[in-house]
């Protein structure tokens, strides 16, 4: 018969594999978690940016628009200071001069005039634009708002299932032989994680070499660690 202890330490290095095997896996999926919580704000934001962008844009057009109307007004004092000249001229040539300056400047107001339709068309054109993207915006970042406390919860519920494997693995690693728990996470780190493997029908479960007879016959037995010649994997032998 084995020994009891070699025999329980090596079930307990088969659990603790497993363990650490769960708390990989668990911290793989967790570890999306955040990268995705970011993809959702940035989705969030883009919209954000692109309203903001779309205000700037008409407070510049409305910034515009003041301007031209100001440019009117200031045309319409000097259109009635020379209407008022025109009466005190003396000569044809004074009077034909003081006309093309009226002349000119309600051009230049015309001109204006026009320069105002079209930015108030674009100005409601933005507003417009922007009253959507706002709803749209409304909606996305409510739904974004969702799926962030949604993977926020799982954060937290991953980080909970991963502190009790913790505990679980340290309670597991007290009860083995600190030399034996040495090698094993040596190996571990050198094979993936996989440091325990079965040694059934002769053969190497991990790397899939032969066992030679008579150390085969030693893991069936359990009397001993064995480890396999080629890999170095510590191997045990499950008769079920």
């Amino acid at each position: 018969m084995p020994p009891k202890d070699q025999v329980s330490e090596l079930q307990l290095l088969v659990k603790l594999q497993g363990v650490q095997a769960q708390i990989r896996n668990v911290e793989q999926s967790m570890s999306a978690i955040p990268q995705h919580i970011e993809e959702i704000r940035a989705e969030t934001a883009r919209y954000e940016e692109e309203i903001e962008q779309d205000l700037k844009l008409e407070q510049s057009l409305e910034s515009q628009l003041r301007s031209y109307e100001n440019e009117i007004e200031a045309r319409e004092q000097k259109l009635k200071q020379y209407q008022a000249q025109l009466l005190t001229v003396k000569t044809n040539i004074e009077y034909a001069a003081m006309l093309r300056q009226i002349d000119g400047l309600k051009r230049m107001n015309e001109e204006s005039g026009e320069q105002i339709f079209h930015v108030e068309e674009e100005t409601e054109r933005l507003r417009s634009t922007r009253a959507q993207k706002q709803e749209l915006h409304k909606q996305v970042k409510a739904e974004n708002d969702k799926g962030i406390e949604q993977q926020t919860k799982e954060l937290e519920k991953t980080e909970k299932e991963i502190a009790r494997l913790m505990r679980q693995a340290n309670k597991l690693r007290s009860k083995i032989s600190p030399g034996l728990l040495t090698r094993f996470e040596r190996i571990a780190e050198a094979r993936d994680g996989v440091a325990v493997v079965l040694a059934n029908g002769g053969i190497c479960q991990g790397c899939y070499t032969s066992i030679r007879p008579q150390v085969f016959d030693e893991i069936r037995h359990g009397g001993t660690i064995v480890q396999c010649e080629s890999c170095s994997r510590i191997l045990f032998y499950d008769a079920e």
